[in-house]
């Protein structure tokens, strides 16, 4: 890897970590085909959990260049291992696919956990085993963005990274967060 390259994905991962990767030109509101049910601003997680979701933003869906999606309540946060595949149709020479984390709580809203880097770059096999501490998700049902960043540039100013999201898909997870 060139410097640039680890310079930009250190920049990413640290961002991504911190609060959410905020981009320029963000969708978040990209076409999805849904493996949840919504119904008047509502949608249920696989673990039966309705949630206040009047986008629809949390509706799970599968991009067709996610050759291999995270497996269906995957366990996240305690150090277990998440692989899983994208062709790289998607991706331009030095994109990385990276992950956001959100729970369910009790009261039906969704509230953001962490976000990184997958290991791995532009296509092929993709992992993450990272660690989720002191949080109210563990137990919780969730979902798992995963998505790529288009066109990073890094510039001066406020703007810092910019680029383009482009979702790959929302998967069903659940948490299991260390102690």
């Amino acid at each position: 890897m060139t410097k640039s390259t680890i310079l930009i994905r250190s920049l990413l991962a640290a961002i991504s970590v911190i609060g959410g990767i905020a981009l320029v030109g963000c969708d978040k509101n990209a076409s999805t085909s849904s493996s949840s049910e919504t119904t008047s601003g509502k949608t249920e997680t696989s673990g039966g959990a309705a949630i206040k979701d009047p986008d629809g933003y949390y509706k799970y869906f599968s991009d067709p260049s996610m050759t291999k999606p995270p497996p269906k309540d995957a366990l996240f946060g305690n150090g277990q291992t998440i692989a899983i595949e994208y062709d790289g149709s998607k991706s331009e020479e030095l994109d990385s696919v990276f992950y956001q984390l959100f729970y369910v709580d009790k009261e039906g809203s969704v509230r953001p956990v962490t976000g990184g880097p997958f290991e791995g770059m532009t296509k092929g096999t993709f992992t993450t085993n990272s660690k989720v501490f002191t949080s109210e998700a563990d137990g919780r049902p969730g979902f798992m963005e995963v998505s790529i960043v288009q066109n990073v540039k890094v510039v001066g100013g406020e703007q810092g990274i910019t680029g383009k999201k482009v979702k790959l898909g929302m998967y069903p997870i659940k948490f299991d967060v260390s102690k």
